[in-house]
C-alpha cells in the first residue's frame, strides 16, 4: 500500500494534478482517518474529534491559500486541466465507485465487529450498556453502516457537479486566474466547515 501511496506522490504527469496537490489530499485523507479511528477504537470524545477535524481542515485551507499563491502558470494550468477532466461528466468514474464499494465493504465490516461487541457485551456485561442491545444493533446497522459509502457517493458526486460548473469558467479565463479565484473558493468554504466544527469545543 504504501509503495504505492508513493507511486501516486512521485508520479510528475503534465495531465494529473501537481505532485504536491495529491500529496496534500493524501496527508489530509490520512489524517481524518487517523482522527475517526480514534474515535472509534480509544473512545475519543465526540467534541475532542470535531476539534481535531477542525484543526486539521484550517491546516489544509491555509495550505491551499499559500500555494495557489506561490504556484506557477503550469502547476495551475494542471490543475485546471484536472478540473475539466472531472468536470467533463457528472457519472462517477470507475475509481469513484470502486471507492463507494470499498467503503462499503471496510464499513460492513467494522459494523458486523462492532455488532459482535455489543452482542457479547450485552451477554456478559449488561451493566455496562448504555442502550439496549437491540437499539444499539439498530443504530450500528441503519445509521453507522450506510453512512460511509454514502458520504462517499455523495462527495464524489457534488465534486463532479462542481466540477463541471467550474469547467465553464476556467475555459472562459485564459489566464488562469479562474483557477486561483476556484482555490480561493474552496479554501473559505473549508473554513467555515472548519469553524463550524470548533464550535462545540468552545461551548463546552
Amino acid at each position: 500500500m504504501m509503495n504505492l501511496i508513493m507511486k501516486l506522490l512521485t508520479w510528475d504527469d503534465p495531465k494529473i494534478a501537481p505532485i504536491p496537490v495529491r500529496a496534500s489530499l493524501v496527508v489530509l485523507t490520512m489524517a481524518i482517518g487517523a482522527i475517526i479511528e480514534c474515535h472509534l477504537s480509544f473512545g475519543l470524545s465526540i467534541v475532542r474529534s470535531l476539534a481535531a477535524l477542525s484543526v486539521v481542515l484550517g491546516v489544509f485551507a491555509t495550505g491551499i491559500r499559500h500555494w495557489k499563491d506561490i504556484a506557477s502558470e503550469q502547476d495551475l494550468q494542471r490543475v485546471g486541466n484536472e478540473i475539466d477532466k472531472m468536470g467533463s461528466s457528472t457519472k462517477l468514474s470507475i475509481v469513484d465507485i470502486a471507492a463507494v464499494i470499498t467503503f462499503a465493504h471496510l464499513s460492513f465490516t467494522m459494523a458486523y465487529l462492532i455488532s459482535a461487541a455489543i452482542v457479547l457485551m450485552g451477554k456478559y456485561h449488561p451493566g455496562q450498556m448504555k442502550l439496549p442491545v437491540w437499539l444499539a444493533l439498530v443504530l450500528v446497522w441503519m445509521i453507522y453502516f450506510p453512512s460511509a459509502p454514502i458520504l462517499s457517493y455523495v462527495s464524489a458526486k457534488t465534486g463532479r457537479c462542481l466540477c463541471s460548473r467550474w469547467r465553464i469558467r476556467i475555459q472562459r479565463d485564459t489566464e488562469k486566474f479562474g483557477v486561483r479565484g476556484i482555490l480561493d473558493l474552496i479554501s473559505f468554504c473549508i473554513v467555515v466547515v472548519a469553524r463550524a466544527l470548533a464550535i462545540p469545543n468552545l461551548l463546552l
